[in-house]
């Protein structure tokens, strides 16, 4: 029995020892978690100071009359700044924010005030589907109409309880339609296509910016090869190349497309702070900053 005393106490020595041991790892865990929640609170702090310099750097930058020379320089130089002595450093960039067919357009409702825009985003379409070999085009079609006519927020087995603002379809109600999709139909093609290069989400705007038009869609709109147009044409001359291409000069004289600089575009920012690496984004759009969302 008095043998046994020693190992009994060691057993409860060891167990303590490892109850300890535990806690501590809670602690210092929870101690990590604190720090981390802090760090990412300074550095929300620091992306709301960096947010308005870079706002007042475009702002100056743009000026009250841009070119789309001015526009173009800030979409082809992406701006990086990097401390000599130590690990801070930015990457800012902007795209252009109206270069795509907002998919809006595809709504059937306004009738012969919107025809020319629902062809246009109509033509876009065909040409996707047809590329891409979606198994049926006309149901996704009927299904993105439906979504972008309704009054509510997509939401897909549930009753929509959210009012979506008019003449807007954001991306998250877009990827609900190919989810839906991509389900009812096994059609799993819809995620192999970059919407993004076709169709604008978000805000609905008048005018299209062809000066920074992509080349397959300048290839889909206008009936120009995509190599000619890979080879030929420079963003920011849109008129310029399809005059010297034979193009329909009457389609780009319409309304569909903005004539000017448009002064219209997304911006990013990505910077790291401590351990960690963050990132915001907003649009800027005529002067005014919109939403503005912050990624940690």
């Amino acid at each position: 029995m008095d043998k046994m005393r020693p190992a009994i106490t060691l057993f409860i020595t060891l167990a303590v020892v490892a109850a300890m041991l535990a806690l501590m790892g809670v602690i210092f865990s929870y101690l990590e978690q604190a720090r981390s929640k802090a760090e990412d609170k300074v550095a929300l702090i620091e992306a709301d100071l960096l947010y308005a310099d870079v706002v007042k750097a475009v702002d100056k930058y743009v000026g009250k009359k841009p070119t789309v020379g001015t526009l173009k320089n800030i979409y082809d130089i992406p701006i990086s700044v990097r401390e000599k002595k130590g690990p801070f450093n930015i990457l800012a960039a902007c795209t252009p924010a109206h270069a795509a067919v907002p998919i809006t357009w595809l709504s059937t409702k306004g009738g012969a005030k919107r025809e020319r825009q629902n062809t246009l985003a109509n033509v876009v379409f065909d040409d996707i589907a047809l590329h891409y070999r979606l198994k049926d085009a006309n149901r996704l079609r009927e299904m993105l109409v439906a979504a972008i006519d309704s009054k509510e927020v997509v939401n897909f087995g549930e009753k929509g309880r959210l009012k979506r603002q008019e003449n807007y379809f954001s991306w998250s109600d877009f990827r609900k339609v190919l989810d839906s999709y991509a389900i009812k139909e096994d059609d799993n093609r819809v995620y192999n296509i970059n919407w993004n290069y076709y169709y604008a989400f978000g805000r609905e705007y008048k005018a299209i910016d062809g000066n920074f038009l992509s080349s397959k869609l300048i290839s889909i709109i206008f009936g120009i090869d995509e190599q000619i147009v890979n080879e030929d044409f420079k963003s920011g001359h849109l008129k310029r190349f399809l005059e010297e291409n034979g193009a329909d000069m009457e389609l780009y004289k319409t309304p569909l497309f903005a004539k000017g600089p448009v002064v219209a575009m997304q911006c990013s920012v990505s910077y790291s702070f401590g351990k960690g690496s963050y990132s915001f984004s907003f649009n800027y759009i005529d002067g005014k900053v919109e939403d503005f969302e912050f990624v940690q």
